[in-house]
């Protein structure tokens, strides 16, 4: 058994020394990543239509994501300039959610399923019948919609230095 630790010990010495002088010859690629988020309000033509408040959702989304790649890109050339450098093409973009927190609750689903935006909610009132005080269950149609859409992409561009 002791003869059998050396051996393997030595082929993992040696792969971790013949590693790391390789690693250390590969030339670091210069990067700028940047943080763009954009805020559009949904106005739906009806706002008691379900049709209506998706369609604008839908529109409030196609808005949203482009301004926020905009604004990412206006920020990452002011890093840029900033420490030196000048933008290259994307390297990666990647959507982020808007609130650092996160959260499993996402409104432009709906509220009553995915694309539904309007439906029935059930309130209890307590009446007097009788002298007694009973429970009156009642429903009632709602339409619940996000006031706004926001988007935030994170967006990493290649860079070198300026000449």
């Amino acid at each position: 058994m002791s003869l059998r630790r050396p051996l393997v010990l030595v082929p993992l010495c040696l792969l971790a020394l013949g590693a790391s002088p390789a690693g250390a010859q590969q030339p670091q690629e210069r990067t700028v990543a940047a943080i763009g988020s954009a805020t559009v309000a949904v106005r739906p033509a009806d706002r008691h239509d379900n049709g209506s408040i998706r369609t604008a959702v839908r529109r409030a989304l196609s808005r949203a994501l482009p301004r926020a790649v905009t604004a990412a890109r206006r920020d990452a050339t002011i890093l840029a300039a900033g420490t030196g450098l000048v933008l290259g093409e994307v390297v990666a973009v990647a959507e982020t959610p808007p609130s650092p927190f996160g959260g499993f609750y996402d409104d432009t689903n709906g509220s009553f399923g995915p694309g539904r935006f309007c439906g029935r909610t059930r309130v209890s009132v307590l009446r007097r019948i009788d002298g007694r005080r009973r429970r009156v269950v009642r429903t009632r149609r709602v339409c619940r919609f996000p006031t706004q859409i926001v988007s935030s992409v994170t967006v990493t561009y290649a860079a070198s230095p300026q000449q």
